[in-house]
């Protein structure tokens, strides 16, 4: 059988890393002193792929992982080179700080990526000095701080600040005393977002032998000073840097390019135009080009052949049919080019590999995949287009789209706009037509990345959009795994006096879902939470509101699900004033039969508890049941609950009927009458799991109309739904409790008729269980329906 999308298991090492790091106390770590401080054990040595997988993983924990939390001296454990060794970091956003830094101080590091890191200040840029002698790759994108210390405070090596004063506002100003001087391996060399205050020519002189080298938004007043490497450098990232003649000249000169990226964001934000000609320069000048990316850039003139000729013959990436004119001189295909946000993405023939772009998928996904790590606003916009054609057409590389949503997600994590756009798109890719194509692993990613973005987010877009794309799942089942932590969020969401409409509606939708057949720790879990108090608390707010709406009858049916076989729920319904809801809901909505068949199934569940059925033994309560027993409902559903209530009551003797009125006899009456009134050919709008609370009310003397409700009951769903029920009779004893009835002087002829029958169903079915005709539906029936 074909494996699904995304169905690779996780290496035993990514499994070994997670779970060291989940549980460093009882694997490498033990704890010190009063503050309890993580300490490496003696005998632990851990080589250098080990160490950088350590580290690495642990920031992807700490920032998709809500269970996981960021352990104090973490890095500290790196701080031996003889029992640790790291040589490849990337570290990114506020959880770097300074003193993160200097704990890895006498590490040999080749590689490190700081990106984003704005707590990091020049106390940190003083310990990249440390690295110098060894460090081959460095990346300092989007570090705002690092090259700024605070005025008037000194700098000495090893100072200490606490949190307090570390988040003081003060001046900030240039540290000049930093220099790259000493750093002779360093080859490659990111610097994007560099602050303007810095002279960069400065900074970058002691550097010669730099062969990749990325300016990204950085100011470049006097741009000839890029050809001191113009025999060296290979790759020149100028991305959202004002391109000039000067500049273009300077770039022109750097022959052995292989990649140059000269793209913007935003056409407007640009007095620059490009050209025909300048294009044909830098083909014509650059050689080795592999790579080359434009993207935003206004084209001045024509530089795409006509529409008759760009139309003839299938797509080719060979350069002599470039239905670009420049790219005609080229030696070979580039295997990158970038024109997104351009004119030129629609042409047919573009001689390149992978193309970035708008016209159709392929180039979106690459847009994607080439921009989200350090371009989260083209990222963005790609995303949209993505969502436009998962919305409108046909996503054809599903397993791709997810992936790179996914990770874009899960990279910018506090990007408004990615969140918004990403969950909407996965709202698409999830939904039904991709469904078979996608592996549980992957499918559970995509549950994973949500919830992150629910839990970030209390703006509106974001938390529907995020509830929406639950609904594409089997509920509880594919949530199960993430069971306490989205119950947690959704129940967040219904908090707010006055929420959005649809939000509220589609989060009770899933919170009734979440306890619909799932077994009764996860509901007394929930019941915890506060989930019965939150749903009353829904109640309440639409019956101010005189509104029996869809959020209305989802929360009745949630608490009739979460109800279910758990006592201490029960009570909390009737501690937190359920009774009285019940029944001004009752009096305020007459004729809303759903609303008045999931407030008695409720009250049923609360019946089936002795220690509470006492607090239902009022004037009011009775009377109200005893009333209910006449209603025709949504078929037979309202009085047979009524029904069933009153025969839990009637079970616990006539001791406890203390009232004058209404009495006990004439509700009796009432009971016999209601289900000699039903068709025991109905169908159902109920799922049992387990018979039990019915069984219960079978061998006894003392209320022989519950006893009948009870065979009733089991008569009616081993006749309706064979093939569900006769077995669960079976395994639950129910056949030798009915022969006890038979054997009960007390039982009505009636009731002893109806249980042979019973019976006799099951011995039928034993003999012949091919029976097809299931049509078992659970509590939450038609209430699923969502209008999305």
């Amino acid at each position: 059988m074909a494996s699904k999308a995304g169905d690779d298991p996780d290496s035993l090492m990514s499994l070994c890393t997670v779970f060291c790091l989940k549980n460093l106390r009882r694997t490498m770590c033990y704890s010190e002193g009063e503050r309890n401080q993580l300490q490496l054990r003696p005998d632990v040595f851990l080589p250098g792929e080990i160490c950088d997988r350590l580290v690495n993983v642990y920031m992807d924990l700490v920032h998709t992982d809500s269970d996981f939390e960021q352990q104090d001296g973490f890095f500290q454990l790196f701080s031996d080179p003889r029992s640790t060794r790291l040589t490849r970091l990337q570290l990114r956003e506020d959880l770097v700080r300074d003193r993160d830094l200097e704990a890895i101080g006498k590490q040999d590091l080749m590689e490190l990526h700081l990106s984003c890191c704005s707590h990091v200040t020049a106390r940190g840029l003083r310990t990249l000095c440390s690295f110098r002698h060894s460090l081959r790759s460095l990346s300092l994108f989007g570090c705002s701080s690092i090259f700024f210390r605070k005025s008037g405070a000194p700098l000495a090596a090893g100072e200490d600040q606490d949190e307090a004063e570390e988040e003081r506002l003060q001046q900030r100003t240039v540290d000049l005393d930093f220099s790259f001087q000493g750093f002779n391996r360093l080859r490659l060399l990111n610097l994007g977002g560099l602050p303007a205050e810095l002279d960069v020519e400065t900074l970058l002189r002691p550097l010669p032998a730099l062969t990749s080298l990325d300016l990204s938004a950085v100011h470049l007043p006097r741009p000839a000073f890029l050809t001191q490497w113009k025999e060296r450098l290979a790759s020149l990232v100028l991305y959202n840097v004002e391109l000039t003649e000067e500049l273009i000249h300077t770039l022109l000169q750097m022959s052995r390019l292989r990649h140059l990226d000269i793209s913007r964001e935003n056409q407007r934000t640009s007095k620059f135009k490009m050209t025909r000609k300048i294009l044909s320069s830098i083909v014509q000048s650059l050689v080795h080009l592999v790579s080359l990316d434009i993207s935003g850039h206004i084209m001045l003139d024509n530089c795409t052949v006509p529409a008759f000729e760009d139309a003839v013959g299938r797509p080719s990436i060979e350069p002599c049919k470039s239905s670009i004119y420049p790219f005609q001189e080229l030696k070979r295909p580039l295997q990158f080019l970038g024109l997104y946000n351009t004119t030129l993405c629609n042409v047919t023939h573009i001689p390149a590999h992978k193309v970035t772009g708008s016209k159709n998928e392929d180039q979106i996904l690459n847009a994607i995949e080439a921009y989200t790590e350090q371009r989260p606003e083209l990222a963005h916009r790609a995303i949209n287009q993505l969502f436009d054609i998962a919305r409108i057409q046909h996503c054809s590389q599903l397993l791709r789209a997810l992936q790179l949503v996914i990770t874009a997600l899960k990279t910018h994590k506090y990007d408004k706009s990615i969140q918004v756009t990403g969950s909407a798109a996965l709202f698409y890719l999830t939904n039904t037509e991709y469904r078979s194509d996608q592996s549980v692993r992957l499918r559970r990613q995509v549950i994973q990345v949500v919830l992150n973005g629910m839990e970030q987010y209390q703006e509106v877009t974001v938390q529907r959009n995020c509830c929406l794309t639950l609904c594409n799942f089997s509920i509880p089942e594919e949530l199960e795994f993430q069971y306490h932590r989205v119950n947690l969020l959704l129940l967040k969401i219904l908090e707010p006096a006055r929420q959005d409409d649809s939000i509220q509606r589609i989060a009770v939708h899933l919170c009734n879902a979440l306890v619909c057949q799932v077994d009764n720790d996860h509901k007394e879990a929930v019941g915890k939470m506060g989930f019965v108090k939150t749903m009353l608390n829904l109640i309440q707010k639409k019956l101010q509101d005189r509104m029996c709406d869809q959020v209305m009858e989802f929360s009745w049916s949630a608490l009739w699900n979460i109800t279910d076989e758990t006592p201490d729920n029960c009570q909390m319904f009737l501690e937190c004033n359920g009774m009285n809801l019940f029944l001004d809901c009752l009096k305020e909505f007459p004729d809303k039969q759903e609303l008045h068949r999931n407030m008695l199934g409720l009250l049923g569940n609360v019946a089936e508890v002795k220690a509470l059925r006492p607090q239902l033994l009022t004037k009011q309560f009775i009377t109200v049941f005893s009333e209910l027993l006449d209603s025709k409902a949504d078929g037979i559903e309202v009085s047979y609950n009524a029904c069933g209530v009153l025969s839990h009551i009637m079970f616990d003797g006539s001791d406890v009927w203390t009232m004058e009125e209404p009495k006990r006899s004439h509700v009796m009456d009432k009971m016999w009458a209601a289900i000699q009134s039903w068709d025991v050919s109905s169908r159902r709008n109920i799922n049992y799991r387990s018979f039990e609370p019915i069984l219960r009310l079978l061998p006894q003397s003392c209320a022989p109309v519950s006893q009948h409700w009870a065979t009733w009951a089991l008569y009616n769903l081993v006749s309706v739904y064979p093939s569900k029920y006769c077995p669960l009779l079976i395994k639950e004893g129910g056949v030798i409790l009915l022969q006890k009835v038979l054997e009960l002087e007390s039982s009505h002829q009636e009731t002893k008729d109806m249980a042979r029958k019973v019976m006799e169903q099951c011995e039928n079915f034993k003999e012949d269980p091919m029976d097809t005709s299931r049509n078992n539906r659970d509590y939450l029936s038609e209430d699923s329906e969502l209008d999305i």
